[in-house]
């Protein structure tokens, strides 16, 4: 995909198209569905339920369950750019972005808004995002760089 871009989401070097869609399912299927609202909404309710009175059950489920998938993170991205001194600047070690970066990138902005210090437990991930933010892929789809809905009036 993309290649007409200038790249292509999925390597084609065997390992490195392994290694990319490992990190991309580690975000899709062990982090994510863990932050949705309907999930945190349900752990909140079903606390009530059981009597407790703290709102925030959900949300304190959702930030360890981030915290825990990128520490893993980290720890597998750092051990495979270590093992390769010529690694590229992204997540598989490529030199330009793949679909482990696209999935990285929205992970990390979801961290910190559930007020986790990605900076301090993943290192080398921070360095991956600000590779990935310099690249053209990245730059336009920044939530920084989108239109309020108020602004659309």
């Amino acid at each position: 995909a993309f290649a007409d871009r200038g790249g292509m989401i999925l390597p084609l070097e065997p390992v490195a198209r392994a290694k990319a869609k490992e990190i991309a399912e580690i975000v899709n299927s062990g982090i994510q569905p863990l932050q949705n609202l309907s999930t945190i909404q349900t752990l909140d309710s079903m606390a009530a339920q059981q009597g407790n009175p703290d709102e925030g059950v959900g949300k304190k489920f959702a930030k360890e369950a981030i915290e825990k998938g990128l520490s893993i993170l980290e720890d597998k991205i750092s051990r495979l750019h270590a093992a390769d001194r010529k690694a590229g600047p992204f997540a598989v070690g490529s030199f330009g972005p793949t679909i482990a970066d696209i999935c990285l990138v929205p992970q990390f902005y979801n961290g910190r808004r559930f007020g986790i210090e990605v900076e301090r437990i993943c290192p080398t991930i921070v360095q991956i995002e600000n590779a990935c933010k310099n690249h053209p892929w990245f730059r336009a789809v920044l939530p920084d760089m989108q239109r309020s809905i108020d602004s659309k009036k």
